[in-house]
């Protein structure tokens, strides 16, 4: 036999054998990866968390493990009324050499409500599809990248949205002081068309943008209780980097939303405001000023207007939330949103 055809079957073994080892490590780590979302499932039950689903299956071989959940379910009962997290189809894929990094798809949507009790209506969201990836992040915390599509969102009225991107925070303990974070959130939204919009402004936000921290741990037991608790702990939400674009006002502000005796919000925030011509506007449509009134305003706000950081006028102001009344500035908006937790 000669040397050439030798080397050439040496090789073809040697690949047999590679591939042979590779494919038993391959189901080896499959069985492994099966067994380990069913360990995950009983653990967290410790913490009152359901999770079911009809089906699971590993599958991906070669070059990836895909994890496929059929109508899995995601139930929270440390709060009461317990929320829950639908999805009819749910996958996750990661590389046999990245583990670390799982790209995440549910091309059926998913469904999330919390049930409604006393006089507060069913909160809902529902969207048509979405996909993410979940990731390791600095210090121990995970990631979790979402981008959902054809959203709908209902309290009471539906509010259709085009677009969301969200990105979650763990951080890898919970907190131990009313100061560290529980749970960070940022979204950026498009296209949100709303029920109802004040006078003078369209019923839909073009985009949406802002981040929170949830600061301090909320307790098991029932919504409204655990919300106490919460703020008697001195719970907060940090608001960081909101950015609204409405027909026309632009809106960017940081601020800090903490909870009263009657779990109403109490808001202080600072930022900067564009489009105040289109404010006013609204304003005279309202009834609120006259044109005249508007007129004076105009020209005293540009006077004090500085370019904002798409050289734009701004006018730096507050905006806070007490006592059941908005302010802006020193200018009184109205009546507060009121939250119904009952």
């Amino acid at each position: 036999m000669r040397r050439s055809t030798r080397l050439g079957l040496v090789a073809a073994l040697l690949l047999l054998v590679l591939f042979g080892a590779y494919s038993a490590y391959w189901w080896i780590v499959a069985g492994r990866i099966e067994d380990g979302v069913v360990a995950w499932q009983q653990s967290i039950q410790a913490r009152k968390i359901d999770a079911s689903w009809r089906r699971l299956q590993v599958g991906g071989f070669p070059f990836h493990f895909r994890v496929e959940l059929r109508d899995a379910l995601l139930r929270d009962r440390a709060l009461t009324p317990a929320p829950e997290l639908r999805l009819t189809a749910l996958a996750g894929s990661a590389r046999p050499w990245n583990f670390g990094v799982w790209l995440l798809d549910a091309p059926e949507g998913l469904a999330a409500d919390l049930p409604a009790t006393g006089g507060r209506p069913q909160l809902k969201l529902a969207a048509q599809a979405g996909d993410g990836t979940v990731a390791p992040g600095p210090d121990g915390t995970t990631l979790l990248w979402l981008n959902l599509r054809d959203i709908r969102a209902e309290a009471g009225g539906s509010v259709p949205i085009q677009s969301a991107t969200a990105w979650v925070t763990l951080p890898p303990n919970p907190p131990q002081t009313h100061v560290e974070p529980s749970l960070g959130l940022a979204f950026d939204l498009r296209k949100v068309h709303l029920p109802a919009s004040p006078a003078g402004f369209r019923n839909t936000i073009d985009a949406a943008a802002f981040g929170i921290t949830v600061k301090g741990a909320v307790p098991d037991g029932p919504l409204v209780q655990a919300i106490a608790a919460w703020r008697d702990a001195g719970g907060t939400v940090e608001l960081d980097n909101l950015r609204l674009d409405w027909g026309g006002v632009g809106v960017n502000a940081n601020g800090t939303v903490a909870l009263n005796q009657d779990l109403q919000p109490i808001a202080a925030f600072s930022g900067g405001i564009e489009g105040f011509a289109v404010i006013l506007g609204a304003l005279v449509e309202a009834g609120r000023l006259d044109t005249e009134q508007a007129a004076l305003a105009q020209i005293a706000l540009n006077a004090f207007a500085k370019p904002g950081l798409d050289g734009k006028p701004q006018i730096k102001t507050s905006f806070t939330m007490q006592n059941g009344e908005m302010f802006l500035g020193p200018v009184k908006l109205g009546a507060a949103p009121r939250i119904v937790w009952k």
